[in-house]
Order: structure tokens, then C-alpha cells, then sequence
């Protein structure tokens, strides 16, 4: 692992420490921490075999993660079965698009990251199937778990015949990635009902324990939405996060798809009017604790 992150910091990005053998962050404020210097990484490490996180923003990248359906998950396109088919399809039917050949990872499950250079003076962030069926981005806030990590038994490889530098995002790509429906900023908080009517859709996708995990999800979002005016709101963010990253952890439901959820019905309680990166730590905090407790259908919370 320690050669594979000196390898990233060598090439400009930022690197940091991932739990030994899993995806999650080892370090609740990561992005802060990230780094290329080669002492640090050296001395971090040096201590156990960390997987490794790519943290996107600090390293002016956007990379594409396009992955494979859960069991029973399905496009309503029989020509779109996971997120390559998906990129394909949308570069079909963007006239002149093509996907440029960039730094390609195989993922342990049969996915692939696609790692672009994040244009100059343009921000950039993360989305979560608001591109299409299987296809999330990471950006600004998101990482991307770095070549030679392994998970269940499992590497992250570099593709065959890839390079091994990332490519600048093709001019389509962040078009679509920039115009893809953002959640909303302080200050123009959604209302409860739309935020519970995004999460109703949720609850329509997936496999049975899928459709489970998002109800909960819906669930733990709409109450705290409710809570306008009242007290205990961050410490009721704090439970739904914590509850949210038991899902996550088992599978269930996808971080960032968590988060922009948490996120929207913390605003619509009226949390981070004035202080909005709280509501950033607060998740991060209470997903990172549930991550440590995966609860699959019929365990307890």
C-alpha cells in the first residue's frame, strides 16, 4: 500500500488513510488531512496496510465511478445494464461527446473509476445517480479508493491498457455534471414535503432490503426536517447519520446518496443558516460511527 500511495503523491494527489481492509475513511476530517508529502504518507502508512483514499478536490480531480446493479436492480433500458452501458449512452446522445481515455481503475466488484483532471477554475462536486442508473461522480468532498487496496479479498487494479495519468474532463462531462440538480444551499432550504418526496423515490428502487434501508433513511430524514423551530436538532442529525452509515456500511445504501439527503433535511430543519460546514461535521461524524455498525434487514439499529 505504501508504494501505491507514494505513487499517487509522486503524480500531485492527495492521499489519505482508509480502514485496513474496508472503504471508510480512517480520519473523520480526511480532506483536511489528506496529503502528498512523503513523510507523512511514509509514517502513516508504516503503522498497518491502509487502503488508500484519493481525495478528489485537493488533488483537482473528478473521476466518474461507474458501477454495477445490486441484485435486482435494473435500469428500465435493456440496452443500459450498469454505469459503462450508462456513460456510453449519454455520450450517444450528446452530439460530438466521446469519452476520452484517462486513468482507469477496475474495482473489486466489476465497476470502473474514471479519474479526470477537474478543469481550471471551475468547481466541481459530487452526484449521486442524478447522471444516470449506476453512474455517481466525486468531486469537491468525495475520494476514490486508490489502486492496490483491497476489500474482501479483492483489489482495486489498474485497467488494462489504461493511463496512467488522468486525462482533463471532457468539456459534455461537466456540462452534464454542472447542470445535474444540486442540493440546496443555506438559505434557500427545501421543504419538508420535498425532501420526504425525493426520499419516496428511493424507497421504489433496488431489492426488497434496498427498498428497507431506504425507508429508514426516508424516515430518520422527514423527522428531522419537522423539527423547524425545536431543540436537539444536531443531536437528532447526529442519530440519523450515525443510522444512515449503519446502512451504508452494509451495502445498502450509497454514502453520498446518504449524505445529500441528510444534508437537505438538516437545511430544511433550519440547521447551518449561519455556520453551514456544522451540518458537514455533524454527518461526517455521526455516518463515521454507524460505519463501524452495519445493520442489514431485521438487526437491530
Amino acid at each position: 500500500m505504501l508504494a501505491s500511495a507514494l505513487r499517487y503523491a509522486e503524480r500531485g494527489m492527495f492521499v489519505h488513510p482508509l480502514l485496513v481492509g474496508a472503504k471508510e475513511p480512517r480520519w473523520t476530517n480526511w480532506e483536511e488531512r489528506a496529503t502528498r508529502d512523503p513523510e507523512v504518507i511514509e509514517r502513516t502508512w508504516g503503522r498497518a496496510p491502509f487502503n488508500i483514499g484519493v481525495a478528489c478536490g485537493p488533488s483537482g480531480l473528478v473521476a466518474l465511478d461507474l458501477d454495477v446493479p445490486h441484485e435486482g436492480e435494473v435500469s428500465g433500458s435493456p440496452e443500459i445494464v450498469d454505469g459503462v452501458t450508462m456513460l456510453d449512452s449519454l455520450a450517444a446522445r450528446t452530439p460530438g461527446a466521446r469519452v476520452t481515455p484517462t486513468l482507469t481503475v477496475r474495482t473489486p466488484s466489476g465497476g470502473r473509476h474514471l479519474v479526470y483532471r477537474a478543469p481550471a477554475g471551475v468547481a466541481v462536486r459530487n452526484t449521486a445517480r442524478t447522471l444516470g442508473f449506476c453512474l455517481d461522480t466525486r468531486a469537491a468532498g468525495g475520494y476514490v479508493v486508490g489502486i492496490g487496496s483491497v476489500v474482501e479479498g479483492a483489489a482495486y487494479v489498474l485497467e488494462d491498457g489504461s493511463p496512467t495519468d488522468p486525462a482533463v474532463l471532457p468539456g459534455w462531462l461537466l456540462t452534464l455534471i454542472t447542470a445535474a440538480p444540486k442540493p440546496p444551499k443555506a438559505g434557500g432550504a427545501p421543504r419538508r414535503a420535498d425532501v420526504v418526496a425525493r426520499l419516496r423515490e428511493l424507497t421504489r428502487q433496488g431489492t426488497r432490503e434496498q427498498r428497507w434501508a431506504a425507508g429508514i433513511l426516508r424516515s430518520e430524514c422527514g423527522e428531522l426536517a419537522a423539527m423547524r423551530q425545536e431543540g436537539g436538532r444536531n443531536n437528532r442529525l447526529n442519530l440519523a447519520a450515525y443510522r444512515a452509515g449503519q446502512l451504508v456500511a452494509a451495502g445498502l445504501v450509497d454514502h453520498d446518496v446518504a449524505e445529500e439527503h441528510l444534508t437537505e433535511a438538516a437545511q430544511s430543519a433550519g440547521l447551518g443558516v449561519d455556520t453551514p460546514r456544522e451540518i458537514e461535521k455533524t454527518i461526517r461524524s455521526g455516518m463515521t460511527a454507524g460505519l463501524a455498525r452495519p445493520r442489514r434487514m431485521g438487526g437491530a439499529a
